[in-house]
């Protein structure tokens, strides 16, 4: 990877946390006052910050950091300890990727309830992440839940959770829920030109709207090639005459695709392709291109839909999106 490439860091070991400044202030203030919950809620969508800022915090509570800054240096003990999971004063609850796990068992929350019958080791705290709560079931939350109802003074719980609402009501009522904004677009942009300063302003900003406010989206979209992706929907888009093109695209996008990483990319590539073409047409087109537009979105939205439901071909699926695609360009 070269250096201008984004590193694929997970939250562990991530020491950039981008943007969120209101959440951070409001921890710090919280710090200071000696008024810390025991109990924290982190919510928002995915790959907007919420695991890197639970990581950033842990090791700021963990520290004898200054209190005016939430940043420790990764070389700082401290540090080391959480990157190589051994921090005596860390439990980390999630589910086991090696084992290829979906969901955080219930024999892992347990170890929680063992982990806070112990004092500090070498800190004044006791932490303890769940990432995320969305991968426990009912009887999981539940063991949680009695750690939560009488939580030692020590402890200090951070909980992750992509869609809050499925969060049980007792586990919420316990936590200062703090909520997680989608990363602001220039934030976004001034992030990417640092790191990719190869990239034209056209691309960054496909890939920045593609990511919808999500830096771990953003990400992805960099190490899948979405560039590539998008300008090649952008070209089959603009020909009046589709040619063979359309199948060594198809090929080419579920080639060695066995994690369908690349399929959804040019899903989510030509979504936005067509709601980009569909908004032109509503500012610049008469009422009927207007309504045959909308119909050929519909189309492809539900041709996506059945292809998830129905696993129909993909390759179809790919083409008959496309063709559709380019009817809508040439409405315009």
């Amino acid at each position: 990877m070269t250096a201008t490439s984004l590193e694929k860091l997970s939250p562990r070991n991530n020491y950039d946390l981008i943007g969120h400044n209101e959440n951070i202030n409001f921890i710090l203030n919280c710090y200071k006052k000696k008024r810390l919950h025991q109990a924290y809620l982190f919510s928002g969508n995915e790959g907007i910050g919420k695991a890197t800022f639970a990581y950033s915090f842990a090791r700021f509570l963990l520290s004898d950091a200054s209190l005016d800054s939430f940043s420790v240096n990764k070389n700082e003990k401290v540090s080391r300890l959480i990157e190589s999971n051994t921090h005596p004063d860390l439990l980390v609850i999630e589910p086991n990727i090696e084992k290829k796990d979906r969901f955080i068992s219930i024999d892992q929350a347990r170890k929680c309830s063992e982990f806070f019958n112990h004092t500090p080791s070498i800190s004044k705290w006791r932490v303890c992440i769940i990432d995320s709560i969305d991968f426990m079931d009912i009887s999981t939350s539940n063991t949680i839940l009695k750690i939560l109802e009488e939580p030692p003074s020590y402890c200090i719980f951070l909980i992750i959770a992509q869609k809050v609402d499925a969060v049980i009501g007792t586990i919420r009522s316990r936590c200062v829920e703090i909520r997680f904004k989608d990363i602001e677009e220039d934030i976004l942009i001034r992030k990417l030109k640092l790191l990719r300063p190869e990239l034209l302003d056209s691309e960054i900003l496909s890939l920045v709207n593609l990511s919808d406010g999500s830096f771990g989206a953003l990400n992805n979209l960099i190490e899948e090639n979405s560039i590539e992706i998008y300008k090649t929907i952008e070209s089959i888009a603009s020909e009046k005459i589709i040619n063979s093109s359309i199948y060594s695209f198809s090929d080419f996008i579920l080639k060695e695709d066995g994690g369908s990483n690349k399929f959804n990319l040019f899903i989510n590539c030509i979504i936005f392709k067509t709601n980009s073409l569909i908004k032109s047409i509503v500012k610049s087109s008469t009422s009927f291109a207007i309504n045959e537009g909308l119909d050929l979105r519909d189309k492809m939205l539900e041709l996506i839909r059945q292809e998830r439901v129905f696993k129909l071909n993909r390759k179809q699926t790919i083409i008959n999106l496309i063709l559709n695609l380019n009817k809508i360009a040439n409405l315009e």
